[in-house]
């Protein structure tokens, strides 16, 4: 292919990444070919380009993958964006030389870019970098304000009133203990839990997630908010106690991290995502890229390690580390146990905190409102997870049972994630998100399991679509749905996550999956638009059915739709 068409980002990386353990830049090449000699002559010209500027500690890393390049620079972060600059003109310069033989005018890129650097570079800026660093404090910029630590102990000024490192009160700023929780599957479930049992400990608590900020319990701003701009708005607030955060792979490979210096960190579970994408090809790949959280803990912090994952424990990690398990019983874990861990796991469906000193026994499992009944295994990690994450940070093991029993399974508590509506016209109907192949196994096997339980014959029906950056899932998906005695499937559209298709696009490639499946014509229907897809199941769902109602886009609309039906249904029967 010319390499005119190779798509290509650079991004400015604003902490700890899969390259550096400070500041940088990437840029992201979506291109298939001879890829490893065009990244030695990519790197080559870059080098080539940086010795002859002024900033001479700069570091260049690259990851060279079936489906793209990374190229990486260190460079110092006032001039992130100047970094940026360079990375996409040294491709251009490549592009010419290689599609149309144009020769680089190096004595054009050196003169260009010694001038934009005097331009921009702004030292007082990188010393404040530095020193942040050395006391090992978080270190932002917000429009233009600079911000120093984090929630009630950070320091924060206008960047123009900063002329010399004694403006700035250094003894004084501190960071706020911070939990980073990342993952394939239950991200946004353990963030969830994890700040609602710090906040009934009595802490001033916030969490961000792809659904949004919310601070003590309020929402300060809506989306996907688990990169670095989520991460911001938590960690700014000056009255906060804890930080909880959930983060993202697109804003982890993309952008780094921006909070450093936590006090605990947890990978839920490695599960096929993403795979192809970014340099990731294995699943060991998307660990380490996602264990990238654990580079990020203070010297005192802690990683938690899930040992039912095959490869969470594969991970090079330098810190203290935690253990949990839904499967290994204390005997089997007694060997992780040390003079200062701690594990958590299952005894008798008990969960329970081991130290070296004590054995805290919690509450049963099977009786909290989030593993419905117990059904519900998927959140057994996930719930595992925040009480290592809330031990962690050291709330006493009393508080973190009254957490786990206050947590409601519904829309209040865990908005999205089984929110379960019980019409009489319409029978069972369930939201959830189920994004992946393991997610939808999961959440069709809760489903199959509360209907046996329930004793509901009526039908069974699923509303599902897959994002263009997930199409490759969809043999799997199809599979998955052909096996699990679905009696019917709406096929729904990201209309407002595209992420690179033509709108109609993907809903046909599942609607084809699922026939080359094997999967009946006559049991699919395809709606692309979420709300119009719901209204159709609800014209359609009799008082003994059960719906899966997969939803993303319009979540809160829907959510909407389905609250005021049941309500509407009481009221006509008062």
């Amino acid at each position: 292919m010319s390499l005119y068409d190779a798509k290509f980002f650079s991004s400015r990386l604003l902490g700890q990444n899969r390259f550096f353990t400070t500041a940088g830049a990437v840029l992201d090449i979506e291109v298939k070919g001879d890829n490893q000699t065009l990244a030695a002559l990519y790197v080559n010209e870059l080098e080539r380009l940086l010795a002859a500027l002024p900033i001479k500690d700069y570091q260049i890393k690259s990851l060279v993958y079936g489906g793209g390049i990374n190229i990486a620079v260190k460079y110092p972060y006032d001039l992130l964006m100047v970094a940026c600059e360079i990375l996409d003109w040294v491709w251009e310069d490549i592009v010419d030389l290689t599609d149309r033989e144009i020769p680089v005018n190096f004595a054009r890129s050196v003169k260009r870019f010694k001038k934009i650097i005097k331009e921009n570079q702004k030292v007082i800026l990188r010393k404040i970098y530095a020193k942040a660093q050395t006391l090992k404090l978080n270190f932002f910029i917000y429009k233009d304000l600079l911000v120093l630590g984090s929630g009630k102990q950070q320091f924060r000024a206008p960047l123009n009133q900063i002329t010399k490192l004694g403006d700035i009160p250094w003894k004084k700023i501190a960071n706020i203990p911070t939990v980073l929780i990342t993952g394939t599957n239950g991200k946004t479930t353990t963030t969830r839990l994890t700040e609602f049992i710090c906040r009934k400990a009595g802490l001033f608590s916030g969490y961000c997630s792809t659904d949004w900020v919310m601070i003590n319990g309020k929402s300060f701003g809506e989306g996907d908010l688990s990169g670095p701009t989520g991460h911001q708005m938590v960690l700014m607030h000056p009255q906060l106690d804890v930080a909880v955060l959930e983060v993202a792979r697109g804003g982890l490979v993309k952008r780094g991290l921006l909070p450093n210096y936590v006090a605990a960190a947890t990978v839920t579970n490695i599960a096929y995502d993403h795979i192809g994408q970014n340099g990731i090809e294995t699943l060991m790949d998307l660990a380490e890229a996602k264990g990238v959280v654990y580079s990020a803990l203070a010297d005192d912090g802690i990683a938690i390690v899930n040992l039912d994952d095959e490869y969470i424990p594969q991970l090079k990690i330098t810190t203290s580390k935690a253990y949990l398990s839904t499967k290994k019983n204390a005997a089997e874990l007694t060997c992780y146990l040390l003079a200062d861990n701690f594990i958590v796991y299952l005894e008798d469906s008990l969960i329970t905190i081991a130290t070296a000193n004590e054995v805290f026994t919690l509450n049963d499992i099977r009786k909290i409102p989030l593993t419905v009944d117990g059904l519900a295994r998927y959140n057994y990690e996930n719930v595992l997870h925040a009480v290592a994450l809330t031990f962690a940070l050291g709330i006493e093991p009393r508080a973190i049972q009254r957490g786990l029993r206050l947590f409601g399974g519904d829309a209040k508590s865990n908005f999205g994630r089984w929110n379960h509506y019980h019409s009489t016209r319409h029978g069972q109907l369930v939201v959830d998100i189920a994004h992946n192949p393991a997610g939808l196994t999961s959440v069709l096997n809760l489903a199959q399991d509360y209907r046996r339980l329930h004793g509901l014959t009526g039908k069974f029906g699923l509303m599902y679509g897959v994002t263009a950056d997930r199409r490759e899932t969809l043999p799997e998906i199809a599979k998955i749905i052909a096996d699990d005695n679905i009696d019917f499937v709406v096929i729904k559209e990201f209309q407002e996550s595209l992420r690179g298709s033509e709108l109609g696009e993907m809903p046909q490639q599942v609607y084809d999956a699922l026939i080359a499946a094997g999967y009946p014509d006559a049991k699919i229907k395809i709606i692309p638009n979420e709300l119009e897809a719901v209204q159709y199941v609800l014209s359609q769902a009799q008082p003994a059915d059960f719906w899966m109602l997969c939803t993303h886009d319009l979540l809160t609309d829907v959510s909407r739709l389905l609250r005021d039906t049941v309500s509407a249904e009481k009221k006509a029967a008062e």
